[in-house]
């Protein structure tokens, strides 16, 4: 069955009611133990690391050395409760209040403009702690992209560009606006980067993808240009050496961080780096503080963690049972491995230096409690999987071989 009659009958049969008309089943599994198992095992090297490489700074600004890493204890409890809720709750409920999730979110960002509710312009202060929407608006904004492109599937406005494209592009600005204004630059390139990736897996025409890239380029290299501190950091990482004092600082440290950890490092808690020498040493720059103190092997360790909740995120992708679950999946593995390989790329000298943490590892609260919320989601995708016991017709996109399965069609002669 191929063409148009293939669409219509996963149109048919991609609504939830449609499992049981079709008299097929959606069997729970136990959750991805590899995926939890890589995403635990850098919660705990990261809750080790923060405690190592925050004590100088807790002690010099509050006296406390464990102050920091008392704090990061809490969110990371926070953020496993979050994860063992979500991973008992059906990942579909998501895509009923999508764009409420996405207004609620934006609405915490804007938030953000008030001084007396954000002083420093970035995180909001709730009492004793502080929250950053951004955080929280990328997996709305994954949820909602996931959801609208499901919808315009079924309708058949992804295949024309003003229908199905344009207002992704449309939504992608006013997040961009509101980040230069804070101004993140950062989060501009990755909610990009998260839009573009979303739109091919959806099988939007490549045109309509390098299109909008191209014609945006002169305004990223003006944004990059005119804003003095993101000149100095662009120049910086051509030549860091030629202001090791200033704009180079941050890299340079990083360096001699890593290199001076060799390939068994110092010993754990050994770091010197961290003694107010290397910037945002426990949240930023955390890859250079576990080089130097568990040398080339720690780091590979947390490089192959991040490669195994990588491959199995989109293994759970591929083998989710509808195509929300697919696009859902995609989008959250790709947005935490993004984050992922920039922020190591930044301690190694490969990218200039964004302000983007380390998932799962990197002091934050907000930061560790949206990982974790998203391994919960990609945890309970898992748990619908579909088997080689249930595996149904693959669906494939006209112009992809990639997608989801379509639900399993009830055997003939079946009671």
């Amino acid at each position: 069955m191929r063409g148009p009659a293939r669409r219509s009958l996963w149109r048919e049969t991609s609504s939830p009611r449609s499992w049981a008309s079709l008299g097929g089943t959606r069997e729970r599994h136990l959750p991805d133990f590899p995926l939890l198992f890589a995403a635990l095992a850098l919660l705990l090297l990261g809750l080790l690391m923060v405690a190592s490489a925050s004590l100088p700074l807790s002690l010099h600004f509050y006296d406390e050395p464990e102050r920091l890493f008392l704090k990061q204890l809490l969110a990371a409890a926070l953020g496993l409760g979050v994860l063992g809720a979500l991973v008992c709750w059906d990942y579909r409920k998501l895509q009923r209040y999508d764009g409420l999730w996405l207004v609620g979110a934006l609405g915490a960002t804007l938030l953000t403009f008030i001084p007396a509710l954000a002083p420093n312009g970035l995180w909001l202060r709730l009492g004793g702690f502080s929250l950053q929407p951004t955080e929280f608006l990328k997996v709305a904004f994954i949820v909602y992209m996931a959801a609208a492109l499901v919808r315009k599937e079924q309708t058949g406005d992804l295949e024309h560009f003003t229908t199905g494209a344009l207002p992704f592009y449309a939504l992608l600005g006013l997040i961009a606006l509101i980040a230069i204004l804070q101004p993140d630059f950062a989060l501009v390139a990755l909610f990009g980067a998260i839009t573009g990736f979303m739109l091919f897996v959806a099988g939007v025409r490549l045109l309509y993808l390098w299109g909008p890239l191209l014609a945006g380029l002169p305004f990223i290299a003006l944004l990059l240009w005119l804003a003095p501190y993101r000149r100095e950091r662009l120049l910086s990482y051509l030549n860091p050496f030629a202001d090791p004092e200033g704009a180079g600082y941050h890299l340079l440290q990083s360096l001699i961080a890593l290199g001076s950890g060799g390939l068994w490092g110092r010993g754990l808690g050994a770091s010197r780096e961290k003694w107010l020498y290397l910037p945002s040493a426990y949240n930023d720059f955390i890859v250079s503080v576990i080089g130097e103190e568990l040398g080339l092997l720690g780091v590979l360790l947390v490089l192959g963690l991040f490669g195994l909740l990588c491959v199995r995120g989109f293994r759970i992708a591929l083998s989710a049972p509808d195509r929300f679950g697919f696009l859902l999946a995609s989008g959250l593995t790709f947005a935490l491995a993004l984050q992922a390989a920039v922020n190591v790329s930044v301690a190694v000298g490969v990218l200039p230096v964004t302000g983007l943490t380390l998932p799962l590892v990197s002091y934050g609260g907000s930061s560790l409690i949206v990982s974790l919320l998203m391994v919960g989601i990609l945890l309970n995708v898992s748990r619908y999987a579909v088997t080689e016991r249930t595996q149904g017709e693959r669906y494939e996109h006209p112009r992809r071989g990639w997608g989801n399965r379509r639900p399993p069609l009830p055997r003939v002669g079946a009671a």
